[in-house]
């Protein structure tokens, strides 16, 4: 028999490889549905304690970063519709403050303020989120509809309808950039 200490140990050092490996795929995930990086950072954290719990659920024949986009999306949706969510939003235009920006939050802010991200980022949370793995994280169709739990036709058509929904918004129509060429 295998002694649980040195299971522990190799269950730590697993979690902290993934850590280094996925955690700006996570944070990004989460980001993209939160919006707020503050917000975003303490749900990654939170996604890699939950996968440390429940480590002894994850399935080796899976890969760890589609185990990981599961948690984090999940985790990201109950934070949404958690009333810690909805109190946030009522306080925080009063603290918000821009004096004395970091560099890198400069960066981030220069990025979000982006035309296509900021589009993308308004669209309904159903096109956002398949439009997001499929386009910024490159994740196929089939494995999208494994981690959201639908039907691989549903995920195509979600994608099909934001990216209707992109070119509406953007009111150019003849984006190069938005095709369904790679589905």
């Amino acid at each position: 028999m295998i002694p649980v200490e040195p299971l522990a140990k190799k269950k730590e050092q697993i979690i902290r490889e993934w850590v280094s490996l996925y955690h700006s795929l996570v944070f990004r995930t989460i980001y993209y549905y939160v919006k707020n990086r503050a917000t975003a950072e303490d749900l990654t954290q939170e996604v890699f304690v939950k996968a440390y719990q429940k480590f002894e659920s994850f399935r080796a024949e899976a890969r760890p970063e589609t185990w990981l986009y599961r948690i984090a999306i999940n985790t990201a949706k109950d934070y949404l519709k958690s009333w810690n969510h909805r109190k946030t939003i009522l306080t925080s235009t009063f603290f918000e403050n821009n004096a004395s920006e970091s560099i890198e939050h400069q960066i981030m802010q220069q990025f979000q303020n982006d035309e296509l991200v900021r589009t993308v980022m308004a669209l309904p949370t159903k096109y956002r989120e398949v439009i997001v793995l499929y386009y910024f994280e490159e994740v196929k169709s089939p494995e999208i509809a494994e981690l959201l739990g639908v039907k691989e036709s549903t995920i195509r058509v979600r994608i099909s309808r934001g990216l209707e929904k992109l070119r509406q918004s953007l009111k150019g129509g003849d984006h190069d950039w938005i095709s369904l060429s790679n589905s």
